[in-house]
């Protein structure tokens, strides 16, 4: 539901209309996001924009707009490569960079030019924001991998989670495990949820200590909030670069018949929303739980 794109500077700073396409088409929420090379990214865009002859206001409106586009990091590219297209070309051999955009195109090697793009487009371009899957750990995982083998630290919301019920455990740890395998890694996990139905906050503790410590990686850690079940209504999986909201549930189903989750990526202000409303400690009843793998 989220793809990596190589995207060449010269590229889209060729003229206004263009750059503004880009500022659409390469965020989160459309499912597309930058990888970040080349080295100094942030600055070599600036760079750019600044030879486009554009006023103060505009080009501080498209400094803005640069820090709200998704950057990837993690990949380190040899200094000796020094052109752009080269240090692109290495990172999609040594990643999971779905294409790179350019000036050119070179359909056998995933390379496209932006400025043709209408007529010639990178396999599987356009993201749909919806997906449904089966309710079972490896499925719910494996439709936001991408996602949480790019994240720095992901947040899981689920007012019914449960550490020593399998059902919410096993889709867990299979979220955990690509994070702590991705790119980066990922070596932290916060978990909000709510007291239901006898859940007690030491049964968490339990579940948490008995059921999933034992299956972390080395020093990988989860801190559990619990917050007020009036606060807390849907499943969602953020990420500092994207969120997924779960319409039905974050947990397996495995009886006959059981519905798909529908798996739908938030607009940015949605994620911000959410993201914001989750950090803040006040609302938190208690201090948080803590675990790391040992």
């Amino acid at each position: 539901m989220i793809r990596e794109y190589a995207v060449d500077p010269d590229a889209y700073t060729r003229n206004l209309d263009v750059l503004q396409r880009f500022f659409t088409d390469f965020r989160a929420e459309q499912g597309r996001v930058v990888s970040a090379i080349p080295r100094n990214w942030i600055k070599e865009q600036q760079k750019n924009i600044q030879k486009m002859g554009l006023k103060s206001i505009e080009k501080r409106r498209c400094f803005d707009k640069l820090k709200e586009i998704s950057l990837v990091s993690g990949i380190t590219v040899p200094t000796d490569i020094q052109e752009w297209i080269e240090q692109a070309r290495y990172a999609k051999k040594n990643s999971d960079i779905q294409a790179i955009i350019t000036s050119a195109t070179d359909e056998n090697n995933n390379e496209y030019d932006y400025a043709n793009m209408l007529f010639t487009q990178p396999e599987n371009w356009e993201i749909s924001q919806t997906k449904s899957v089966d309710r079972n750990a490896h499925s719910l995982a494996e439709a936001i991998s991408a996602s949480l083998s790019l994240a720095e630290v992901a947040m899981f919301i689920d007012p019914y989670f449960h550490p020593s019920d399998d059902r919410y455990r096993l889709p867990f740890i299979a979220f955990l495990n690509r994070l702590s395998s991705g790119r980066c890694p990922c070596r932290r996990a916060l978990v909000y949820t709510a007291i239901h139905e006898g859940k007690t906050r030491a049964d968490l503790q339990r579940g948490l200590t008995e059921h999933v410590q034992p299956l972390l990686p080395a020093g990988f850690e989860v801190e559990l909030s619990i917050w007020p079940s009036n606060q807390m209504h849907d499943r969602f999986v953020l990420t500092k670069q994207v969120g997924y909201s779960f319409g039905h549930g974050l947990d397996e189903a495995a009886y006959q018949g059981a519905i798909e989750v529908n798996i739908h990526r938030l607009a940015e202000t949605a994620r911000q929303a959410e993201y914001r409303k989750f950090s803040n400690t006040a609302i938190r009843q208690g201090d948080p739980i803590v675990i790391v793998g040992t």
